[in-house]
């Protein structure tokens, strides 16, 4: 962040990004969306349990892909042999409660936000995924990159096709 900008700018700025970033999901532009995440990016959605007390988290991350994971995943969806997206999902992104936090000693800032998908398949199946999302985001060449972004679905029971992204 420059001296000249000040909080509320970063915050309108940050939000704007966002915002058109779920357009391009909505819209189904996956290169574009693709092209926003850095190429060290790490795009993670852990396993999430409700236990009593202050537990470990149990397993494995649900997703825990890099930028070249997403490269596949996506290429794989382009097939149509993607039994999970056929027919391709149709989503709403929402997102709110947006909080910007500067990163101490760096250019990069730390994006909570809260989100509502919708997601509609073979017109009769629909989901609403809500959760939480920690995105750290980058500067690089004048815009924005996700470098970092972990997904915190409010659901312990998901099914076993979730190929739609948040």
């Amino acid at each position: 962040m420059t001296i000249t900008t000040s909080k509320w700018e970063l915050k309108l700025e940050v939000e704007d990004f966002l915002a058109r970033e779920a357009h391009l999901l909505d819209e189904r532009r996956f290169e574009e969306w693709l092209d926003l995440f850095a190429e060290d990016a790490e795009y993670i959605m852990p396993l999430k349990e409700y236990v009593q007390g202050d537990v470990a988290p149990a397993g494995h991350p649900i997703i825990h892909d890099d930028k070249d994971m997403l490269r596949v995943r996506l290429a794989k969806d382009a097939t149509g042999y993607s039994h999970s997206e056929l027919p391709a999902s149709m989503t709403c992104h929402l997102l709110s409660n947006i909080v910007v936090d500067e990163v101490p000693d760096c250019t990069d800032v730390l994006v909570r936000s809260m989100f509502t998908v919708r997601q509609s398949r073979k017109l009769r199946d629909e989901a609403w995924w809500a959760g939480r999302r920690i995105d750290r985001l980058r500067r690089f060449d004048g815009s924005w990159q996700i470098a970092r972004r972990e997904i915190l679905l409010d659901a312990t029971i998901l099914p076993r096709g979730l190929s739609i992204f948040f």
